[in-house]
């Protein structure tokens, strides 16, 4: 594995924070929160709460990679897991911008991390 993997991970942090960065004036300061798959708001939040999304991603990516420098063996499963929870974190903020009117980004979130860690499985055990 290479170290240029790693911009994926990093790169959808980035996606994560411009997104929110572009949207934040007109967010309002509570917003609805936790949607169905009808785009039916369960809950509320305050909009401070998006900007944890990408400190999030980019803390598990950090970790990841200080983990990946010693134990190489783990590298890409590593990289594929954190870009896997990067965009979960990334759908679950495009549910919040859209306002839950884009179900596709709910689907999403399982689909993704279920895929990622199938994938880091199997990766691992090829390193084996």
């Amino acid at each position: 594995m290479n170290k240029k993997y790693w911009f994926i991970p990093i790169l959808i942090v980035a996606l994560n924070a411009l997104a929110i960065a572009l949207q934040w004036s007109t967010l309002p300061e509570i917003m609805p929160a936790h949607y169905d798959l009808e785009g039916n708001a369960g809950g509320t939040m305050p909009r401070t709460i998006l900007l944890l999304y990408p400190l999030i991603g980019g803390a598990i990516s950090g970790v990841s990679y200080l983990i990946a420098r010693f134990w190489k063996r783990f590298e890409a499963a590593l990289v594929i897991l954190s870009s896997g929870i990067c965009l979960v974190i990334f759908c679950s903020a495009m549910v919040s911008l859209t306002a839950g009117k884009v179900p596709a980004f709910m689907l999403a979130e399982p689909v993704i991390l279920l895929a990622a860690i199938v994938v880091a499985a199997i990766k691992s055990r090829k390193r084996a």
